[in-house]
């Protein structure tokens, strides 16, 4: 991280880059892990790149939920979310505010993938974060990623 001029910017650090563009949180395949709560048959995760039927992560179980953790950057706020899935799946998503020091969650919108979901508001604290849960119906189902939408608050 680098502050000059009253202009943040991002210093590119051991091959990492930072996932935030302009106005836009970006969410990696990887950024998506399983709810483990349906017991050892819906944990674990893999990323599948077949030819002919798509990439992105698939579920060890049909109607897995899959989270996504995101970070609000100070000084934001989320405003919209798109989570994208396999053509014409249209996966349920639902995105929660939690607290890092509570056991809360406050849901700020519904939706399906492939849409783009306007949430109620979240403003960035040092204690609050996004969960995006994307609900699956079948080991079929390829979650590619998505967005948040943030603006200044």
């Amino acid at each position: 991280l680098h502050i000059a001029d009253d202009q943040v910017t991002f210093a590119k650090a051991s091959g990492v880059t930072p996932n935030v563009y302009g106005n836009v949180i970006k969410l990696l395949p990887s950024d998506f892990a399983t709810n483990g709560d349906g017991g050892n048959t819906k944990t674990g995760i893999m990323y599948v790149d077949t030819a002919g039927t798509g990439y992105g992560m698939r579920v060890p179980n049909n109607s897995t939920e899959l989270y996504a953790f995101v970070s609000i950057p100070e000084g934001m706020k989320a405003t919209h979310v798109d989570i994208h899935d396999k053509s014409g799946q249209n996966l349920a998503v639902e995105v929660f505010e939690i607290q890092i020091n509570a056991t809360t969650m406050v849901s700020k919108g519904t939706g399906n993938a492939n849409t783009t979901i306007d949430i109620t508001d979240v403003n960035a604290t040092a204690t609050n974060l996004l969960a995006i849960e994307v609900t699956t119906t079948s080991t079929g189902d390829r979650v590619y990623g998505g967005s948040v939408t943030i603006a200044a608050q």
